[in-house]
């Protein structure tokens, strides 16, 4: 069944109901003759005739009712559907599945997910974390958070946090042995644990991703 089909289908049951082309077509905002025309097109497709037709009236034939009674509930469950998905728009409910690495989880997710819950209470959120690359529209889930190298290349990117803020740390001791770094190029000359992240991004299926500079962390070893 093609999409002409359904809104001929559609079509049949307002004609049914109203008795009338012409008040059917008022209601269905096009002209009796078009509708007039989509109805002998549905009939002949289906090969029976639905409706009996005179210069006065339109009644429903016998095979017509017995498509009605299987319409009706079939259309009204679309109608309900399509409802949802008006009422989500306005008021986001259901499952979002978010597959994070375990920085962006933390950075990224868990300082808003509170206030994301109590404004959503209706969504679940489900939050996946890990290290190996995944193809999130396979896997279902809806976003990801994570370096921007794991973002495929039809994905699109935007910006989820600032340039992260480094802080270096030592003990008191190591620093009254050593002089404190002033600048970045300074840390070259200390005994440092060293860490490096690839560029932080968000991504997702529809398609949210972004981009953080590139930082090196170090922290001062005792």
């Amino acid at each position: 069944m093609d999409r002409g089909d359904l809104a001929n289908l559609s079509a049949f049951v307002t004609v049914a109901d109203q008795r009338s082309f012409r008040a059917a077509a008022s209601r269905l905002d096009v002209s009796p003759s078009a509708l007039s025309h989509s109805m002998r097109q549905l009939e002949a497709r289906l090969g029976v005739r639905l409706l009996n037709r005179t210069t006065r009236s339109v009644s429903v034939t016998d095979a017509g009712q017995r498509l009605l009674e299987q319409l009706r509930p079939a259309l009204g469950q679309i109608s309900d559907a399509l409802e949802d998905l008006n009422r989500e728009r306005s008021r986001p409910f259901g499952r979002l599945r978010i597959y994070a690495t375990n920085m962006a989880g933390a950075g990224v997710i868990a300082p808003v997910w509170q206030r994301f819950l109590s404004t959503y209470p209706e969504v679940h959120l489900e939050l996946q974390l890990g290290e190996a690359p995944v193809d999130i529209v396979a896997k279902g889930f809806d976003a990801g958070v994570g370096t921007q190298d794991r973002a495929d290349a039809d994905m699109v990117a935007v910006r989820v946090m600032g340039p992260l803020k480094v802080a270096v740390v030592g003990a008191p001791s190591y620093f009254a042995r050593r002089p404190r770094p002033r600048i970045p190029d300074d840390l070259a000359r200390h005994s440092c644990v060293q860490y490096r992240r690839a560029p932080m991004a968000w991504c997702s299926s529809g398609r949210l991703s972004g981009t953080v500079s590139r930082r090196r962390l170090r922290w001062m070893a005792e």
